[in-house]
């Protein structure tokens, strides 16, 4: 088969097509790339300049060529996926930081209302100062720090429950 008339090409083509779609569907395991594959080889078969000594020279080259094919294309899939998930990782990245950015501010803007103790009282514990501490450097009873420290966080929760409606809210527009 040095040479390929159209008839003899059409005839090949018919027989072993459907073996070459199912051998280029083991590796890319979607019907409609594996028969792409199996189209591009004949192509290039047909197009290309190689001479064949008989059939099996010719089935050979289109396994080599379809094979390759399928490498490349998983290869891209693979770039194309690895890009994919790259770019949702900066896109959480980006909801996550503006999300923390936005709850800083909230919570930030609620303490900023507190009566001046309870303000003082809720930034030295966000400070890490426990209790102990707090009352010492306040000069006042463990009892008052306790007293006044319940009355901000409940101060706070009411200042924030719109705040959180609005961060759900946000976080949907990123959803």
């Amino acid at each position: 088969m040095a040479t390929v008339n159209r008839k003899e090409f059409k005839l090949f083509f018919e027989n072993f097509y459907s073996s070459l779609c199912l051998f280029a569907r083991k590796y890319v395991n979607d019907t409609d790339v594996a028969a792409d594959m199996a189209q591009e080889a004949f192509i290039k078969l047909w197009k290309g300049k190689e001479a064949f000594d008989n059939e099996n020279a010719m089935k050979g080259y289109l396994y080599m060529v379809t094979r390759n094919s399928c490498l490349n294309h998983i290869k891209h899939s693979k770039v194309v996926l690895d890009f994919a998930l790259q770019a949702m990782e900066k896109e959480l990245f980006f909801r996550d930081n503006i999300l923390e950015q936005e709850t800083y501010y909230e919570i930030h803007k609620a303490i900023e209302i507190l009566p001046s103790q309870g303000k003082r009282v809720v930034q030295m514990s966000m400070k890490g100062l426990k209790n102990p501490e707090i009352a010492l450097r306040l000069n006042v009873s463990i009892n008052t720090v306790k007293s006044v420290k319940a009355n901000a966080y409940r101060l706070l929760r009411l200042q924030l429950k719109d705040s959180v409606v609005s961060l759900i809210i946000l976080i949907g527009f990123f959803i």
